[in-house]
Parts: structure tokens; C-alpha cells; sequence
């Protein structure tokens, strides 16, 4: 069941995966702060191309494909 969740995983938007672990571990600043950085980061993946792939995949009823983009910068 791990390696089918990790598989599923891989297969998703690397850039929304990393705002996301970013976001989860911002215990510091609180349930507020987690809220105003996770608002922020999701209004900055708008604007990548990454996110573009996946907004037209979904428009376009097709898996997307985030292949091109890397995990690690």
C-alpha cells in the first residue's frame, strides 16, 4: 500500500507537493501562519507552467504530465 501511495505521489505536481510539505511544517508560526503561507504559495503555482499542465490536463479530461518537471532544483 506505501509504494502505491508513493507511486500515486510521484506522479503529481512536484512544485505543489513541496509548498505543501513547507506548509505542514510551519508548526512555528501556528494554524494562522500555516493558513496565510499555504494561501500564498497555492496563488504563486498559479503562475508556473506546471500548474498551467495541470489546469489544461484537467480541461482537456487527460491525465497531466509533470515529467519535465524536477523534483530537486
Amino acid at each position: 500500500v506505501a509504494l502505491e501511495w508513493a507511486a500515486e505521489m510521484t506522479d503529481k505536481s512536484p512544485t505543489a507537493i513541496r509548498m505543501l510539505k513547507y506548509a505542514f511544517n510551519m508548526t512555528d508560526d501556528g494554524l494562522v501562519g500555516q493558513q496565510v503561507f499555504a494561501g500564498e504559495a497555492t496563488r504563486l503555482a498559479y503562475m508556473t507552467e506546471e500548474a498551467q499542465e495541470g489546469r489544461d490536463a484537467f480541461l482537456e479530461k487527460r491525465d497531466p504530465d509533470f515529467s519535465q518537471y524536477p523534483w530537486h532544483y
